[in-house]
């Protein structure tokens, strides 16, 4: 998809938050305001949501010289979400549908999104997973997916936040179960600190390594950009049997390309996403395209 004119707000907002993570002070937030309002002039002339808010953050990064402004709140997500995954877990326990429930807590760890939310260690994320938990999937292609991991011998999922790496650790052991240890789990991150998307590092130390083996795509933009990412990464997404896609900056970057099939997983949090996929916003969403 496209940048939308709602994407000119919250890149602003997007800025000035990674200005104030990076310590700037007035003056530097007011250069960060007026470069990025610069750089907006020519938002439609981005191939994506995501790489727009790529560009807005680089520049944030340049300018403030901090390359990593949101480390502080990755570590923070990643510990809070390690203390709340194993009573998450626990529930799977006596699920019905097990590979039902281990989706539903991947897709609830989405709203771990600074992009979207901010500082979320001002809030309570035990209490907003359990409730976000229970409302389930407005669009789930559930189905579809068994179907194609039956005799799946690869898959490839596409990491987001740092801190969701914890509850897609579910996901993936219910995967294993699924298919049988014969079946190679990757889990691909971003190359460098953006936002507070999982980097190599941050996903071994939420324990996804012990699941997946844990690589860089090579790309540098909070969503997959394939023809920004490293060869070996694309040449795997593409021959790998099932893909998941975690989040909307992977969304909306993958959703341009029509090469292969991919499943979708994420929490709509914006209306230009909303939008594109015909649901409304905060509607949980698991979808073949």
């Amino acid at each position: 998809m496209k940048p939308q004119l709602e994407c000119l707000q919250c890149s602003i907002r997007q800025a000035l938050e990674a200005a104030e993570l990076a310590g700037a002070d007035l003056e530097l937030k007011k250069e960060i305001a007026v470069e990025t309002l610069k750089l907006l002039l020519e938002y439609d002339s981005y191939g994506s949501p995501a790489e727009l808010s790529g560009g807005v953050h680089a520049l944030a990064r340049r300018l403030t010289g901090n390359t990593d402004p949101y480390k502080k709140l990755k570590e923070a997500t990643i510990r809070i979400a390690r203390e709340v995954y194993p009573a998450v877990a626990r529930g799977i326990k006596g699920q019905e549908d097990r590979m039902l429930y281990a989706l539903e807590v991947s897709a609830v760890g989405n709203v771990i999104d600074a992009g979207v939310y901010g500082d979320l260690r001002d809030v309570d994320l035990e209490a907003i997973l359990q409730e976000e938990l229970t409302k389930g999937f407005a669009v789930c292609d559930i189905d579809a997916m068994r179907h194609d991991l039956s005799d799946a011998r690869s898959v490839v999922i596409v990491g987001d936040n740092a801190g969701e790496t914890v509850f897609d650790r579910l996901m993936i052991s219910e995967i294993k179960n699924m298919v049988g240890d014969g079946v190679k789990v990757f889990y691909g991150v971003r190359n460098i600190p953006t936002i507070n998307d999982a980097t190599v590092e941050d996903a071994v130390a939420s324990g996804l390594d012990q699941e997946a083996a844990v690589m860089s795509t090579g790309c540098d933009e909070p969503g997959l950009v394939l023809e920004k990412a490293d060869p070996d990464f694309v040449e795997l997404y593409m021959e790998a049997d099932v893909v998941i896609s975690k989040g909307q900056g992977n969304y909306e970057a993958l959703s341009n390309y029509r090469g292969r099939a991919v499943y979708f997983l994420l929490k709509a949090k914006c209306e230009p996403v909303a939008r594109d996929l015909g649901v409304e916003v905060g509607d949980y969403v698991f979808i073949r395209k």
